[in-house]
């Protein structure tokens, strides 16, 4: 029986193509287990750098930030209704305590304040006439008695008209800018309906805060410098006018500061940094560098017997790269500075030396 050599080639490659497989599979197969036993493998420790919890001054100035704010905004809203027939002021522009911003339709309120004046003017003359009559027992007490109370109905209605006219003209009652109107002419106002907003600069308000170790070394009246981004190298003045009586849930202490807008016409809004001259204690001072997470829920790793502790933290005062710790560490422990965003409380770490 004869075997071509074709089919002799073709089961030799077969072979040759199935060993390979064979190969490949127990090679991956090593390969796979190697990489499952390295991924299972644990770390024994992690390297971190620490730094010591150290006392210290931190400053001897509390310096806070916040936005300035007008010391009057108000909201104008209409007290009468009908059409607007003249508009005075716009957005933007200056008023005066006092000025119109915008006409009301008066005709119909304006004929009511003659009726009432002519209802008044005739009961005054009522009450004249039977006043001289009832002291020679000409009418009887009762008819003037009738006639004072209609006097006195008749003032009443007069004022009510006065004021209703009065109240088409829709006034300001501060200076300052309007920094928003909500109306056009020829538009159907009531009672209630919003006019303009006014805004107040001429003084400014600043409110900061500081904590519980901070609030007992300042005072009503105390000069407060205070710093723009906008006007950079340009320091202002202001004083303190307001320190609140109770601590917000960050054990934050409101301190309101007042500025005169006098020279430098500012804006309220803008950011502002105030700086407060104290005498600061020593306190426990950290690294920046060490907190994880945001400033308003501080937390921090120490090292303990080669182990990751975490600690939650109340923080005063911070300057660029130290902040003052009010509890939640002790002076000397070693707080982790490096190395420390991936931690979890009771890993295993090794310390290294700080690059």
């Amino acid at each position: 029986m004869t075997i071509k050599k074709s089919h002799v080639f073709a089961f030799t490659a077969v072979i040759i193509v199935a060993v390979l497989i064979v190969w490949k599979l127990a090679d991956n197969k090593k390969e796979f287990q190697n990489n499952i036993a390295y991924s299972q493998r644990k770390v024994e420790s992690i390297p971190v750098a620490v730094e010591p919890v150290t006392k210290g001054i931190l400053s001897e100035k509390v310096v806070a930030t916040g936005t300035l704010e007008a010391s009057d905004v108000l909201t104008i809203v209409s007290e009468t209704q009908g059409k607007i027939i003249k508009i005075y002021k716009e957005k933007g522009d200056k008023v005066a305590s006092g000025d119109i911003i915008a006409k009301v339709d008066d005709e119909v309120i304006a004929a009511n304040v003659l009726t009432a004046e002519a209802n008044y003017a005739q009961f005054e003359k009522d009450v004249e006439r039977l006043t001289r009559l009832s002291e020679e027992n000409a009418v009887t007490k009762r008819d003037l008695e009738q006639a004072t109370i209609g006097l006195k109905k008749a003032k009443a209605d007069l004022i009510t008209a006065k004021k209703a006219l009065s109240n088409t003209s829709i006034k300001t009652p501060i200076a300052g800018y309007i920094n928003n109107d909500f109306i056009t002419e020829g538009q159907l106002v009531g009672g209630g309906t919003q006019i303009c907003e006014v805004v107040n600069n001429n003084k400014l308000k600043l409110n900061i805060k500081i904590t519980e170790q901070e609030v007992y070394k300042i005072s009503l009246g105390q000069a407060v410098e205070v710093n723009l981004s906008v006007f950079p190298g340009q320091k202002f003045t202001g004083k303190i006018t307001a320190i609140a009586e109770k601590a917000d849930a960050a054990m934050k202490f409101n301190v309101e500061i007042t500025l005169n807008n006098d020279a430098t016409h500012l804006k309220s809004g803008l950011y502002a940094e105030a700086t407060l001259p104290v005498k600061n204690n020593e306190t426990l001072l950290i690294n920046k560098a060490s907190i994880v997470g945001s400033m308003l829920d501080p937390v921090v790793f120490v090292v303990e017997n080669g182990k990751a502790v975490k600690r939650q933290l109340v923080t005063g005062q911070s300057s660029n790269n130290q902040i003052s710790v009010i509890s939640g560490l002790t002076e000397g422990e070693k707080v982790i500075v490096s190395g420390q965003l991936n931690l979890k409380d009771g890993d295993d770490v090794k310390i290294i030396e700080k690059k």
